[in-house]
Parts: C-alpha cells; structure tokens; sequence
C-alpha cells in the first residue's frame, strides 16, 4: 500500500499561489510563438523551410511529446528527495529549456528542417520537465475538493497573463521604445524568446522559495512502468475526463483553424487582430476568478459543462457578425475568453480528484502520470483540430491563393469557426453532466485513504 503525498493543509493564502503560478505565466509566454508564428510564417516566410517540412517538422515534435509527457510525468512521481519530487525536474529543466528556446528562436539563415527539428524536439522535453512536474505539484498542496479548484484557478490565470504578456511585450518595446511601426516575425519571436529566458529562471525560483513541496512518504513504491499505462484501464473516471477534454480542445483547434481566416477574409478586420487577441485574453483572466465561486456552487463537473456552454454561445455570434460589426466581434471574443476561463481550470483540477480515485484502487499516487496523460489529452486535440479544420475549409472551395473568395468559401470559414466547434461540444457536456466525483463522493475518498494512511494493513482497495 501507499501513502499519500503530504498535502498543506487548509486554505493557501493568495500570495503563496501567486508563487505557484509564476512559472505557467513565463511557460506559456513560448506557446504563443510555437502556436501562432514559429509554423506559418516564421520558419517559412523568414527562414526560408517549405510548409511541407515545417509541418512535418512540428508533427514529428508532437509525436515526440506523446512519448515524453508520460516518461516524464512517471519519472517525478518515481523521484525522492528532500527537495519533493517535483523540484529537481524544474531545477534541471529551465536552463535546458531557455537554451533551447535560444536555438529555436534564433535560427541562422537558411537553417535546415533538420535544425528547426532538434531545437523542436529539445524545446519540447526541457518544457515538459518544467511544465508537468509544475502541474503535478499543483495537485499535491492539498486534498481538499474546493481548494483545489482555487489552485488551478491561480495557475490558469496565470497563463492567460502569460498569453497576455506575449501580446503586448513585443509590441511595447518595437513600436513603444523602438518606432518599429510594423515589427517583423523575426522582432517578434526574438522578443518573446528574451521574455521567456528572463521570466523563467525568477519565476521558478519564486515558486521554490515561497511554495511548500509535497512529502511522499517513506513506505511508499513508486509504480511499475506498466501500473503507469494502467491508470487509463482502471480509473474509469480520469478516462471519462481525459475523452471529454480531448473532444472540447479538438473544437478549440478546429476554431483556431479558421479563425486568422475569418478575422482577415471572412470580416476584413486583420487591423483589429492583436485588439480581438487581447480581448479575448483579458476576459479570461478578468473571469477566471468568476469559475472558482461557481464550481464552489455547482460542482466542477457541471462549471465545466457551463463554461462550455458559454463557448458554444460565443461561437454562435461569430457565426453571425458582418463585415464592420467590430463590437459584436469583440463581445464574443470576450464571451469566449470567458467560457475558455472555466474549461482551463476545472479538467486540472478533476483530474487531481481522480488521483485519490485511482490511489484506492491501485496503492499508487500518480499524480505526475495522469497529469502528463491530461497535458497530452490538451496538445493532441488542439493539433488534430488544425487538421480538421483547414481541409473542412477546403471542401468549401477555399485554396489560400489570392483573389476574391466565392461565397461558399466564405460559409466554411465561418462554419468551421462557429457551428462545427458547437457540433463538438456536445459529447464533452453529455460525458461531463453527470461525472462520478462530485464534492460529497471525493469527501468519502479522501476519508478511506486517511484511515488506510494511518493503518496500512486494515484495509484494501476496493
């Protein structure tokens, strides 16, 4: 049998989850170029790579990471120190991955698909080994239902500020301090790339000084590499989970497909892009603290289904917004940064409730596992949803080239922008609705692993 890790006990204070967070903010400053302009524009337009090796290159990196999550998400919950088991991997981690974000954003002239793939595939791993143990730990500084959602609360608003800086930063400094009135790709990457490499190493060195580390306990064996891919057999409830968030970021990444498309063909509003963007980043950290109160209220099963549900609504309104309705554009973006809000920080924060579940029936605490299968759960489903939705677009007649697009071309961007996400929503809010850990059944969990804790050989899992 096994001990539970120790968890801190009672309410964090604010200013010691505003440590915890500190590290999503920098990580997630990088998604924002790796996402929106490394692919498309950098590696091709500047460099010089073809999209054919580009996109290959990126496939092959996420490939990389359905095999580099888990290891890692095992490795730290098979580590012991006295320093938590989650520590050292960050520790390693950030000076790999500042270097690497280097080589990746500052690529020589002419470099080759087979340099944009190793600085890919080392970026990948050094993220992981910060972002997974990170996201673990956050599982682990307490037991409580509720508390729990404030923690992943903090920690998601923290990437949406991170989101938020990715915008702004470069902007400030080429156009603010430089008069760059048009800042380039390269500017930009560059400038995020330094942003990262400064907010990274004080970030987790805030989160070290100011965050207590989860105790494992002595008499605790770490699980057998096959106990780790068991965990998607026996906990019915993390699968329930990891395939409704699976589908719902499948949804997002059929949006964002569409979606530079419908700013800049469908609406002629491309001078609006980084205002729509800012929007929609602002609303959700504005909101993020509205979801806590909720799931406190309705549980976070069914705060998940409602921020869904307002997703879905802001993709209804995309679907109707005409060429200079920029307010009605805007509200939407606002309305969906809200509902992304709730859907950030409740699927975390359930599977750390499906830990204790899977701790009863198995012996093992893995958080670092079934948080590593979520954080893959998230990056398939976004990139799969690219891949969606451009050839949807396609079968509308819109090829990329230039010229007037007809009017059915038009439709499919705004119906894989609006009406194909909602079509994809439903099966998350119909698996979600009546999910099996509530607030009362985790309680009852919770209670079975304390007695166990204190008297190993008394019990058994069921």
């Amino acid at each position: 049998m096994s001990a539970s890790p120790t968890s801190v006990a009672g309410r964090l204070p604010a200013w010691r989850l505003v440590a915890y967070a500190a590290p999503t903010l920098a990580l997630q400053t990088m998604m924002v170029p790796l996402l929106l302009y490394l692919p498309p524009t950098y590696y091709s337009a500047e460099v010089g790579l073809g999209l054919g090796a580009v996109g290959l290159a990126f496939m092959l990196g996420r490939i990389f990471e359905a095999f580099s999550d888990p290891l890692i998400g095992a490795l730290s919950d098979r580590t012991t120190s006295r320093f938590g088991p989650r520590r050292p991997w960050m520790a390693v981690g950030v000076p790999f991955a500042v270097v690497a974000a280097g080589f990746l954003v500052l690529p020589d002239p002419g470099a080759s698909a087979g340099y944009l793939l190793g600085a890919l595939l080392a970026f990948y791993l050094a993220w992981t080994m910060v972002f997974i143990p990170h996201q673990s730990w956050g599982g682990e500084l307490s037991a409580d239902y509720h508390e729990r959602t404030r923690i992943a609360g903090f920690r998601e608003t923290g990437a949406f500020l991170g989101y938020l800086l990715a915008a702004v930063v470069p902007l400030a400094y080429w156009t603010g301090l430089k008069g760059v009135a048009a800042p380039s790709f390269a500017q930009i990457v560059q400038s995020i790339g330094a942003l990262f490499a400064v907010t990274l190493p004080l970030a987790v060195l805030a989160c070290f000084a100011f965050v207590p580390a989860a105790k494992r306990g002595e008499a605790e064996r770490p699980p057998s590499w096959g106990e780790l891919y068991a965990i998607l057999r026996r906990n019915r409830p993390f699968l329930r989970l990891a395939s409704a968030y699976f589908i719902d970021r499948l949804a997002m990444g059929v949006y964002f497909a569409a979606q530079p498309l419908l700013i800049s063909v469908a609406f002629g509003m491309m001078d609006h892009l980084l205002t729509i963007a800012l929007v929609n980043t602002i609303a959700a950290a504005c909101f993020a603290p509205l979801w806590i109160g909720v799931a406190r209220r309705l549980g976070k099963h069914r705060t998940y289904v409602v921020a869904n549900l307002v997703t879905m609504l802001s993709y209804a309104l995309l679907f109707i917004v005409q060429p200079g309705d920029l307010w009605l554009v805007l509200v939407a973006n606002a309305v969906m940064g809200c509902g992304n809000g709730g859907t950030m920080i409740t699927p975390p924060a359930m599977a750390a409730d499906t830990v204790d579940y899977d701790e009863m029936k198995s012996g093992f605490a893995q958080m670092g596992g079934h948080m590593a299968f979520l954080a893959f759960v998230f990056k398939a489903g976004m990139a799969l949803g690219v891949a969606i939705g451009l050839p949807f677009i396609g079968l509308f007649g819109f090829d990329g080239a230039g010229g007037t697009p007809s009017q059915t071309a038009l439709l499919g961007i705004r119906l894989c922008a609006s009406w194909l996400p909602i079509v994809m929503l439903v099966p998350p809010i119909l698996l979600m609705w009546q999910f099996p850990l509530d607030a009362r059944r985790h309680g009852v969990i919770r209670k079975w692993l304390a007695r166990r804790q204190k008297s190993p050989g008394a019990l058994c899992a069921g």
